[in-house]
């Protein structure tokens, strides 16, 4: 084949259109100015998932029935996809282009179906094949700690995993209640993650307390602090030690741990978040009967939006834009609370709307037990001399965890304030990696930049509507009759079902479409790519069009 000519400057150039040299190196002459190239993109779901889990590659492996591999593509980035795939406030769907188009794909639904896949499947897991000399102290056991603790034992170094607590898994087993997260799960969980290398776990043992935190930070080349948040926030109001009152915290630890018998008193609940959700459900099992009273609207409510539908379903009250101003007692006890009407004025720093006291309007309830979920805050008592700290929280530099001292990282919402568990597992690898990377003098990875992806890039002429494919459930009515789990998972009917309905955002799915519709054969369809033969390919750009999912772009030629 000949060359193809190339002016470096237009005096090289005849002075009118005329042919200089011959067009055997391309056989469809001078028809085509553009061309087709493919161009897999990232799919908006990755950019949506805070642990960056490849959403879009583990669904279609589901449609390809390689679980194995779809489990292990979520556990590049996820230990844990079965607590995930429960309690997640799944982010990545509110980036789901289905979307825009009729339903968003369940991916909730299908990380915890390959979550638990992957616990009965426990030959699944592989041991690293090489050990490294460096060890590593994590400080807590909750999603960051576990997480942390994972991804260094699978790169080969010595953990050993401090926790307070005589179980491990933090606000994963006393913070979230049973009906979301059974222990059964979680513990399987964790026994997962200790299988995954060298994890020695101290439990038992608080830091500061049961053994020195200079003893850590001596004997160990690196030390992660993955705490959590341990203590609730004041409403700092009078009479607010008085018994009755007690932190939603404290109770969900005693609910969980089974020291909380059946009442039938009336319960208010102080709070818009997942742990004021979390105590109102769970005191309603308990047999109280229970109203949520927060100082905005449900419209500002911090707790997944799925969270409150189901304390509504279940029979929780609401009573929005008010807040408790006074405490009265009978004796030593809780009898009423006197509450301060509200209405919303300018936004705050966080873009909700403030609420501002109504002069002179407030009004009583009559309240046996008032549960506080306002906020936790961190407990930093062993260690706050050794790190930066700001708000009773842990500052670092960067998103990967380095505090301001040689050697001590820290991650989730002892450093955040608190997030979801999703947030937590992200930091907790990305903390694990930068561990690994100073080790080995490794430069950071560049941060990528989310690209523009919307229904708009999508051919829907090939996909037909359809309904997301809903978890099974127990009714509401039978749910609060106990903590048995409310959403089973799906079987495998329905795992291919709601799969199949993931348009594959930017990335070639290998749908033969660009194959069969090349008016000039120019589509060459090898075992797991394309090629396109430009020999013959005259830039009709039919294989772009017809693309359904946008993994072909269009360039223009001689660049």
């Amino acid at each position: 084949m000949s060359k193809q000519t190339k002016f470096e400057s237009y005096r090289e150039m005849p002075i009118r259109a005329m042919t200089v040299d011959n067009m055997l190196w391309n056989e469809t002459g001078s028809w085509r100015n553009v061309k087709p190239v493919y161009d897999n993109k990232v799919s908006p779901c990755i950019y949506g998932c805070p642990a960056g889990e490849n959403i879009q590659h583990y669904i279609q492996l589901v449609i390809d029935r390689k679980y194995k591999e779809a489990w292990e593509t979520i556990i590049e980035t996820n230990p844990m996809p079965a607590v995930t795939g429960r309690v997640c406030s799944h982010p990545c769907m509110d980036k789901c282009t289905r979307g825009d188009y009729d339903e968003t794909v369940n991916i909730n639904a299908i990380e915890r179906a390959l979550g638990d896949m992957g616990l009965d499947n426990p030959e699944w897991m592989t041991k690293p094949e090489k050990s490294k000399k460096e060890k590593i102290a994590v400080v807590g056991s909750g999603p960051a700690g576990l997480t942390s603790a994972f991804y260094l034992a699978r790169t080969g170094y010595s953990v050993t995993l401090y926790e307070a607590g005589e179980t491990l898994g933090g606000v994963l087993r006393w913070g979230i209640p049973e009906y979301r997260l059974p222990d059964s799960v979680l513990d399987r969980v964790v026994e997962f993650i200790l299988s995954s290398g060298k994890i020695k776990v101290e439990a038992g043992t608080t830091v500061g307390k049961d053994i020195e935190f200079k003893k850590l930070r001596n004997n160990f080349d690196a030390v992660f602090l993955g705490v959590g948040l341990m203590k609730s926030r004041q409403l700092g109001i009078p009479n607010e030690d008085c018994k009755g009152v007690e932190p939603g915290l404290d109770y969900l630890r005693k609910v969980n741990s089974g020291q909380v018998s059946s009442s039938s008193d009336k319960a208010v609940v102080i709070g818009g978040g997942n742990t004021a959700m979390d105590v109102a459900r769970s005191a309603l099992r308990k047999g109280s009967d229970v109203t949520v009273v927060y100082r905005r609207t449900r419209t500002e409510m911090p707790a997944i939006a799925s969270e409150i539908e189901e304390a509504e379903k279940e029979g929780i009250k609401f009573r929005f834009l008010a807040s408790p101003k006074d405490i009265v007692t009978d004796g030593d006890k809780l009898s009423k609370v006197i509450f301060q009407e509200m209405e919303l004025g300018e936004p705050d720093e966080t873009g909700r709307r403030s609420p501002v006291p109504l002069e002179g309007k407030t009004f009583t309830m009559d309240v046996d037990r008032l549960f506080t979920a306002i906020g936790e805050k961190g407990d930093l008592d062993g260690f706050k001399s050794e790190v930066d700290t700001e708000w009773e929280l842990i500052k670092v530099k960067g998103e990967f965890g380095e505090t301001g001292k040689k050697k001590i990282f820290a991650g989730g919402d002892i450093v955040t304030g608190a997030a979801s568990v999703v947030e937590a597992v992200a930091a907790g690898r990305r903390a694990a990696e930068k561990i690994d990377r100073v080790f080995n003098n490794e430069k950071d990875p560049p941060i990528e930049q989310e690209i523009d992806f919307g229904i708009e890039n999508i051919n829907t002429d090939y996909f037909p509507k359809s309904k997301r494919v809903l978890k099974p459930r127990i009714p509401a009515s039978e749910a609060i009759k106990g903590f048995e789990e409310i959403f089973k998972g799906f079987d495998e009917q329905m795992l291919q079902k709601e799969a199949d309905r993931c348009f594959s955002c930017g990335v070639c799915n290998y749908c033969d479409n660009c194959w069969i519709y090349c008016p000039d054969a120019s589509i060459i369809r090898k075992d797991d790519e394309y090629e396109i033969d430009f020999d013959f390919c005259k830039g009709c750009l039919v294989c772009v069009e017809e693309c359904p999912r946008s993994a072909l772009s269009i360039e223009e030629e001689g660049k």
